[in-house]
């Protein structure tokens, strides 16, 4: 199913970036990515203190001390020339998610196309110029006056950026989001707005797969939005493939983002649109909460969403999520396992398409 970034060229990294990875049969390491090919990142550790974790996650625990050395050897020419030379195809490897976060983050409405396309589809067809009008204002006022909004999630939900998506029949809202994952790479509280980009230790694609129907609970109108219901199904956020360090992003607000399903483009847009900056979301969620190494932000998706479209994933869909330098995932959702104490004579739908109203 993965052949590299061919499908978007400009999602290849540049420069040489981590991947938690494994040969068939064998237990994940780091390894190191360039073009296509790969090696062991622990073929350096001989002469590299830095060289010397067998996952992104415990390197990222002590990301401050090792930050200069690692970025010394994946410029190293001779670095790059190791990997060409003698590194394995990406694609004879067992991809992992590139790391297990310690706390994972989702920031919502934080795409202002995204938010006047919701707008506009909520209201009437004779109203759409109007509620653009209006939601313009008030995002120009929110910006100004307003905050980030930011839920907790399940770092149960992380999955592989390869491989399959089991769907359950009953599933027949599940929409996607790509987003830009910003990993903490240094523990923060309270942090200025000036200090925020210190403290990420690189990025990553995510997909937060969302059950759209699950967003609101009707039982309870006055208290918004249930996170755990519509956020919650194990294996819906794919995170990588590649962990890219922040010294190859110098402008995370240049950053473009597309998703397409079954190749046909659904998102595309770039980080620019941000209501919020990504520091000013750390500067806003570090005032409430003690960020720590290994911690994971996702941060907002653009327009295009599934509702929008009225398609949402279904048994067989391809679905490919990329972000500029940062690489491409490639999921394809999937009937799940059959139950031996069950039987089900219904089969899952060969599409789910629906309405904002009845979401």
């Amino acid at each position: 199913m993965f052949d590299g970034d061919h499908h978007h060229p400009d999602s290849a990294p540049r420069g040489i970036v981590f991947a938690q990875a494994a040969r068939p049969e064998e237990a994940a390491e780091v390894w190191l990515v360039h073009r296509g090919r790969a090696l062991p990142l622990r073929d350096w550790a001989a002469h590299w203190p830095c060289a010397r974790f067998a996952s992104i996650s415990d390197l990222i625990q002590q990301w401050s001390e090792h930050r200069a050395d690692l970025q010394r050897l994946t410029e190293l020419p001779r670095t790059a020339q190791a990997i060409a030379e003698s590194g394995l195809p990406v694609g004879s490897l067992r991809l992992e998610a590139p790391l297990r976060p310690a706390q994972l983050f989702c920031t919502i409405g934080n795409y202002r196309r995204q938010v006047m396309e919701a707008a506009v589809d909520a209201g009437p067809a004779a109203e759409a110029d109007r509620l653009r009008t209006a939601t313009m204002q008030a995002l120009d006022q929110r910006r100004l006056h307003g905050t980030p909004y930011i839920c907790l999630t399940s770092v149960d939900r992380v999955a592989a950026p390869v491989g399959e998506l089991p769907l359950d029949p009953e599933l027949d809202t599940l929409d996607w989001e790509v987003e830009i994952g910003a990993v903490i790479g240094a523990p923060g509280s309270r942090l200025p707005l000036s200090e925020a980009p210190a403290v990420i230790a690189g990025y990553c694609v995510v997909n937060d797969l969302t059950i759209r129907s699950r967003v609101a609970r009707p039982d309870l109108p006055a208290l918004g939005t249930d996170w755990v219901q519509c956020k919650g199904l194990q294996g819906s956020l794919p995170l990588g493939p590649w962990f890219v360090p922040s010294w190859q992003v110098p402008n995370p607000s240049g950053l473009r983002l597309r998703l397409s399903l079954n190749d046909v483009l659904m998102q595309d847009d770039t980080a620019e649109d941000m209501v919020f900056t990504i520091p000013e979301q750390l500067h806003y969620l570090s005032q409430h909460t003690r960020l720590r190494p290994g911690d994971v932000l996702c941060t907002g998706s653009p327009a295009g969403f599934g509702l929008h479209h009225g398609r949402f994933l279904s048994t067989g869909d391809f679905v490919k999520a990329s972000v500029t330098g940062l690489g491409e995932q490639v999921i394809q959702c999937v009937d799940p396992e059959p139950d031996p104490n069950t039987f089900s004579p219904t089969p899952a739908a060969a599409g789910r398409t629906m309405t904002k109203e009845h979401v």
